[in-house]
């Protein structure tokens, strides 16, 4: 099975695609008019505190400011938010989400810089393994090479290459039988102020540090600190010009975003379709991953690099609200701003009693498969509550459940599976982080305003009817103008407008309105 990597640039998008076993599982997409400031970093000012809600709204230059929790704060213990900021007070934030519907970017003090292997936490000392790394041997392994790592901050690059070398040297040494004990490499007796950088600088490893060496963590962990000494210059300089708010980093472009989170051992190829692709994707590579150069591939078939691999038809039906089972069940999508609802039906299962039970298992191993899948592919996020079919077995239900722990394994974003109600009911909940596919893609109905519903038009002309007996009898006299939509005034024949004039006692002029809503009509007297 495939795992690739398939980035499309064109004149106004640039879609990133990642295929796994021969299925698209994750799009990412960006364009000038939807600029995402998601891991973004910004000195904002405090502008108004929310006691109620124990939060901040914080001016960071976009739109519409940032929300930031008290839990969000950097040391907030149990201490209410009003205690710990200030308006106008200038405070360092990162966007940990675009913005959702009407709700602005939300925000966090705990600040993390994302390299390849982890992301560098400054203010916060510990060192944390991802559980996506399943072989508790390696995350031990990582774990206490990223603490001595951690450990040597008070030491120059040069210091710690050349003791990391020494290492080296040491390993080889062993290998080659030469047990003569190597003398340790002196340290430089300056501190440079160390203790108070150790104490408050931790970082997260993330699953792409499997089976890395120490020398390429130590890398990764140097590219990044490096990165946060030029914000904290930044930070300085704005602060001292009053320059707030200010933007002091954002996240690279979506073709090297895609390179460092995705390139790995599980990664077999790299197509790119355009040559400002190719070159930043192979510029990227020879810096930071040069034994992937080989897997990368510029790909210039006119049939189009995601038409020819079918990724537009995974793409069209991530935007529907039904997915279709190999088994003949489906699962059906239905959102709402509280929670995702996804139930599974059994299509055209028919069996009965003990075979029902294994049909409805095989379908609910399906279904569990697709929805890991397409909760990533769609970017869904918050609470998910997946109705399976029911099974009186509990080994059954408890099979389900594993098959859909088992298929999340793979996705990135946090997350956490309930077990199964007696209703067959599975509750999750899955890290939110920027807009759901359909968001980004799609606008809502001018028509329906994204209900994808209409009110049907004898419930329409019924309703306006009723108004027109209202207004007639509270102000009798004149003529009486109804303004609607074309296909209710379409409606207005010469028998019914002939029966409401008899009924209200006053003539009626219809007035179609091209472009109003067909729920939306205002009845109104014309004279005396």
């Amino acid at each position: 099975m495939a795992n690739e990597l398939l980035i499309d640039v064109g004149l106004t998008e640039t879609r990133v695609a990642l295929v796994e076993d021969d299925r698209l599982v994750h799009l990412d997409l960006e364009r000038p008019d939807r600029d995402s400031a998601l891991g973004a970093i910004f000195l904002g000012r405090v502008r108004r505190i929310e006691k109620g809600l124990q939060a901040a709204y914080v001016d960071i230059g976009l739109s519409r400011d940032g929300f930031l929790g008290r839990d969000d704060l950097l040391s907030a213990d149990d201490k209410p938010i009003e205690q710990c900021l200030h308006e106008g007070e200038t405070i360092l934030v990162q966007v940990v989400r675009d913005p959702v519907g009407e709700k602005g970017v939300k925000l966090t003090c705990q600040v993390a810089l994302p390299g390849r292997f982890l992301s560098l936490c400054p203010y916060d000392a510990a060192v944390r393994v991802t559980r996506r790394i399943a072989q508790d041997a390696e995350r031990m392994r990582l774990a206490a090479v990223m603490q001595s790592l951690m450990a040597l901050a008070d030491q120059t690059p040069l210091e710690v290459t050349a003791r990391l070398q020494h290492e080296v040297n040491v390993r080889l040494q062993h290998r080659a039988g030469d047990r003569r004990s190597a003398k340790p490499a002196k340290r430089d007796p300056e501190r440079r102020n160390g203790d108070e950088r150790r104490k408050r600088m931790g970082c997260i490893v993330n699953a792409n540090a499997d089976g890395v060496s120490k020398e390429e963590l130590f890398a990764d962990l140097e590219r990044l600190r490096s990165r946060w000494i030029a914000i904290e210059e930044r930070r300085g300089k704005a602060a001292e010009s009053s320059n707030v708010p200010a933007e002091l980093w954002r996240e690279m472009g979506p073709v090297g975003r895609a390179l460092r989170d995705y390139v790995g051992a599980r990664l077999d190829r790299i197509r790119v379709n355009a040559a400002p692709g190719f070159a930043e994707a192979r510029a990227w590579l020879f810096e930071h991953a040069p034994n992937y150069v080989s897997r990368l591939e510029r790909f210039d078939d006119p049939a189009g690099l995601f038409e020819l691999f079918e990724i537009e038809g995974d793409i069209a039906a991530a935007l529907g609200r039904r997915i279709e089972l190999p088994s003949g069940g489906a699962i059906v999508f239905g959102e709402t701003e509280a929670l995702t609802a996804i139930d599974v039906d059994s299509g055209r299962a028919s069996a009965r009693g003990h075979a029902f039970e294994e049909q409805a298992l095989k379908i609910n191993l399906e279904a569990a498969v697709a929805i890991a899948r397409q909760l990533r592919l769609r970017g869904i996020g918050g609470i998910v509550v997946i109705d399976f079919l029911h099974m009186e077995n509990a080994a059954y239900r408890a099979q389900t459940v594993n098959a859909l722990r088992e298929a999340l394994k793979r996705d990135p974003a946090p997350h956490k599976v309930l077990g199964m109600s007696a209703l067959g009911l599975v509750e999750m909940t899955r890290k939110r982080t920027g807009e759901p596919l359909a968001t980004r893609l799609f606008e809502n109905c001018p028509t329906c305003d994204g209900d994808g519903r209409l009110p049907s038009l004898p419930a329409v002309l019924a309703e306006l009817l009723r108004r027109a007996w209202r207004e007639a009898h509270g102000s009798p006299g004149g003529k009486l103008e109804i303004a609607c939509a074309p296909d209710v005034a379409a409606l207005f024949d010469t028998e019914l407008r002939a029966k409401l004039e008899r009924q209200i006692g006053a003539m009626v002029h219809v007035k179609p309105e091209a472009g109003r809503r067909r729920e939306s009509f205002s009845v109104d007297r014309l004279g005396r």
